[in-house]
């Protein structure tokens, strides 16, 4: 083979026009790496593959992560803590990490005082729905009631962001409940549940009780169908321990860590 028949990096623009960039380093490394020459033209093109593939699902993946809002882009499940008195454990991460509740449109409710890792531990099963290729969505229940205050009735991007909520295979409503919200984001957020059940999973994160959320809402009939709509197919995860805030901090100093 001549040197003008052999593959280089020059000729990567080719297979980035492609959109087989990770297919052509492969490539380009298969045929200039001499621990490639026993393998045969199979493995050498399965490999290549592979590395496209894997590519592609992580592009995918960090797209969806950025879609989904999240505050936290590097949370993940393998990052979490597990501490004696934490009331988490690894198989129940594990198994919520797998995402077959999300396949069932089952819901997930995660209560706990300031700090325990609540949000944490949302954003984490965030980032593995994303692995799993489901679409979510992250807001903090009081920033969804905000939107609702300043887009008027009948603005398209209002109708937009109602159809998000409704439609994305996961949402996740951080601190909820946490202050009172206006009764036209209460019938609202009623809306967007009753319009998700067998359709999509909630995620709610929240420092009460479910029978404490009557006390944010203002009417007892909404504040019934609401809490009936989350809690009737959901699993409750009780976090207790430490601050987990002051606990990272203290593994690393020079920075401010989320709680884990």
């Amino acid at each position: 083979m001549t040197h003008e028949e052999h593959l280089t990096v020059d000729d990567m623009p080719a297979f980035t026009r492609l959109r087989m960039t990770a297919f052509g380093e492969a490539v380009i490394d298969i045929a200039n790496d001499p621990a490639f020459d026993e393998w045969t033209f199979s493995a050498k093109i399965r490999h290549a593959l592979a590395q496209e593939t894997n590519a592609r699902a992580e592009r995918r993946m960090m797209k969806l992560l950025k879609a989904s809002r999240t505050p936290n882009l590097a949370a993940c499940v393998e990052d979490i803590h597990y501490l004696p008195d934490r009331n988490l454990t690894r198989d129940v991460v594990a198994r919520l990490a797998a995402c077959r509740w999300i396949d069932h449109c089952s819901n997930l409710v995660v209560l706990g005082s300031s700090s325990v890792g609540k949000s944490y531990l949302a954003q984490a099963l965030v980032h593995a729905a994303a692995r799993h290729d489901y679409t979510v969505r992250y807001y903090r229940l009081d920033d969804v009631a905000n939107q609702f205050a300043i887009l008027h009735h009948g603005d398209p991007a209002r109708m937009k962001f109602r159809e998000e909520l409704r439609n994305c295979d996961l949402l996740v409503l951080d601190d909820f409940l946490t202050t009172p919200i206006t009764e036209e984001a209460t019938a609202e957020l009623l809306n967007i549940l009753s319009a998700r059940e067998g359709r999509g999973s909630t995620a709610i994160t929240s420092q009460f009780d479910p029978q404490d959320w009557y006390k944010s809402l203002h009417d007892a009939v909404i504040a019934e169908s609401i809490l009936n709509r989350i809690i009737s197919n959901a699993e409750i995860v009780q976090l207790a321990g430490p601050n987990m805030r002051r606990h990272t901090a203290t593994l690393d100093p020079q920075r401010e860590a989320p709680t884990r």
